[in-house]
């Protein structure tokens, strides 16, 4: 048996430090052992000892990725791994994915990296399944958000008798910063589109992460929502949304793991979204009202100030219909905290908990999406976290019965 139920990889980094202080101050810690793990001893060290004052202490694995030996061990201790560490196409995640699949040890990140996912699906999928092992991409506000709330509004719809032909979302909330790593991560994705490893066609897949699909949507664009326009399934102004490359895809390979195809997806951020998070900014002076500044250039380490990660939030509509639009369900999914690194820190510490606790729950194993691996337990989870007040799935209203169904 491994002598840790959670290893935490990356857990130096900006959203690994943030993650190891949620997993030590659980209240189910008492029910799981846990380590963290990286390169430096020193740093792992100082994260100890910080984590440790607040609540449960963590073992510490020293580990370089990079050597396929170390990484060996290091998933041999773990009966989960949770990665932080990013870019995850350039940090040797894909030791890390190689080791688990073959070892049927369970597995989430917070990869955004679509190249990078693209290639854990074709070289680790069948093993993972072989193996037993679960393999959970974009474990945080890139995609759960998205991911659950579609896969939510397709499930409300078909309890009401209906199929899903279109799905779409929109971010009526989202007020965050960025990271160091996040400033890596656009530039590794700068590098590979202009690199000559892939053709242009591969980039501009909005099924890239499906394939060999069958029943694709025809015409349909990586985002899928391309212009500015007002919405009248989600009554809004919306446009294109920065995120969306990254979730939508998700989404289209969970469409496609779970039979939902031909389905279409889209998504879009209203322009009020961008208002709350401007007027957010500017009531704090971008942090200089209250002696912590944003960083505009943040340096490896670095990311939002405690005052933003705090005050941030998300919130995203999700609407799913039928072809004829006879029938149709639109759920909110919403949560308290800046979204690319608190948000995303506990969303990634519960799914290591349902891998641990409730892996069982999904019958389904390989290289998968949050809401294919995990689905409605993870769904569950997030809504029960600190007593229901970081993250909540709603039904905003509902049309159409079974009755309605065009023959």
């Amino acid at each position: 048996m491994p002598p840790y139920d959670i290893v935490l990889h990356g857990a130096t980094g900006f959203t690994g430090r943030l993650t190891a202080s949620y997993l030590a101050q659980h209240p189910e810690g008492q029910r799981f052992t846990w380590a963290i793990a990286g390169r430096n001893a020193d740093k792992l060290a100082q994260v100890r000892d910080a984590v440790a004052a607040t609540g449960s202490e963590p073992g510490v694995i020293v580990a370089q990725a990079a050597d396929e030996a170390e990484v060996d061990a290091l998933v041999s201790d773990a009966r989960v791994i949770l990665n932080t560490a990013g870019p995850f196409s350039e940090c040797y995640a894909e030791h890390i994915v190689s080791a688990c699949a073959r070892s049927g040890t369970h597995y989430a990140d917070l990869s955004g990296e679509y190249w990078y996912q693209r290639r854990m699906v074709d070289q680790f999928h069948g093993e993972a399944e072989r193996t037993g092992a679960k393999i959970v991409l974009a474990a945080g506000v890139d995609s759960i958000p998205s991911d659950l709330g579609a896969q939510f509004a397709i499930e409300r719809l078909s309890e009401r008798g209906g199929r899903a032909a279109h799905v779409k979302a929109l971010f009526t909330s989202y007020a965050g910063s960025l990271s160091g790593g996040t400033s890596k991560a656009m530039k590794a994705r700068k590098n590979v589109l202009e690199s000559s490893e892939y053709e242009a066609e591969f980039h501009s897949d909005p099924y890239v992460l499906a394939p060999g699909v069958e029943n694709r949507s025809s015409d349909e664009t990586v985002r899928g929502w391309d212009s500015y326009r007002f919405d009248r399934d989600l009554r809004r102004f919306g446009g294109p949304f920065f995120m969306a490359p990254i979730n939508a895809r998700i989404v289209r390979r969970s469409l496609a793991l779970d039979g939902q195809l031909p389905c279409s997806y889209q998504e879009g951020i209203a322009i009020s979204a961008w208002l709350k998070a401007g007027w957010l900014f500017l009531s704090r002076g971008f942090g200089y009202f209250v002696g912590a500044p944003v960083p505009l250039r943040p340096k490896s380490g670095e990311g939002p100030p405690p005052w933003l990660q705090r005050a941030g939030s998300f919130r995203v509509l999700v609407h799913a219909k039928t072809d004829d639009g006879r029938q149709s369900a639109v759920v909110a999914v919403q949560g308290k905290g800046d979204p690319g690194y608190l948000a995303t820190s506990k969303m990634l510490s519960e799914t290591g908990l349902v891998l641990l606790f409730e892996q069982d729950a999904v019958p389904r194993a390989g290289v998968l999406t949050p809401a294919t691996a995990l689905g409605p337990v993870l769904r569950q989870r997030l809504a029960a976290a600190e007593d229901g007040r970081f993250m909540q799935f709603r039904v905003i209203r509902e049309k159409g019965t079974a009755s309605s169904r065009t023959p």
